[in-house]
């Protein structure tokens, strides 16, 4: 899947090399339950629905909600889109795997309801621009005792005129809770 082939306007995205990253993070087969948090315009959930699993994204803002929509259709994938704030949209159900792509400043919320709803072996990943983020989501998984691993990914593309363009970078935080 290709950046280019979603539908984005002005909602943020999990790009393409990070995308594919966090993927192989959450260790996907197909018939797996997957929450997406702070989903945006969707990427991670179409690539998971795509990969066969049962997914639900959670999201605030309308625009991104329209997105979501659009690129699950673009793509013939199915998604269960909740629209509200996490964690106090979410359902009281439990999950395989958890992605946190966005937490609108709850982020110790979300991941305490990651932590409650995610199923013993599930994987919690967050992906995150700022290191405060990172460092929150480091402690929690330390102190909850799960197993982890903190990667920094920077991405440089050419551009027309063959200069490389750095991308923002993102911390990607794995938790397989035991």
């Amino acid at each position: 899947m290709n950046d280019s082939d979603f539908i984005r306007g002005d909602v943020p995205m999990t790009k393409e090399d990070v995308r594919i990253l966090t993927m192989a993070a959450m260790e996907i087969v197909p018939g797996l339950t997957f929450l997406d948090v702070g989903a945006g315009t969707g990427s991670v959930s179409v690539a998971a629905a795509a990969l066969g699993c049962a997914v639900t994204a959670a999201e605030v803002k309308d625009a991104a909600l329209d997105l979501i929509e659009k690129n699950a259709k673009a793509f013939g994938v199915k998604i269960d889109v909740i629209r509200g704030k996490a964690p106090d949209c979410l359902k009281d159900e439990s999950y395989d795997r958890i992605f946190i792509g966005g937490s609108r400043g709850e982020l110790g919320p979300i991941l305490y309801y990651a932590h409650e709803h995610l199923k013993p072996g599930g994987i919690m990943v967050g992906n995150f621009i700022t290191m405060s983020n990172a460092e929150t989501m480091k402690a929690f998984l330390k102190k909850e005792g799960y197993d982890f691993s903190l990667k920094y990914v920077a991405v440089s593309r050419e551009d027309r005129l063959g200069l490389l363009r750095a991308e923002n970078g993102v911390f990607i935080l794995k938790g397989r809770k035991r």
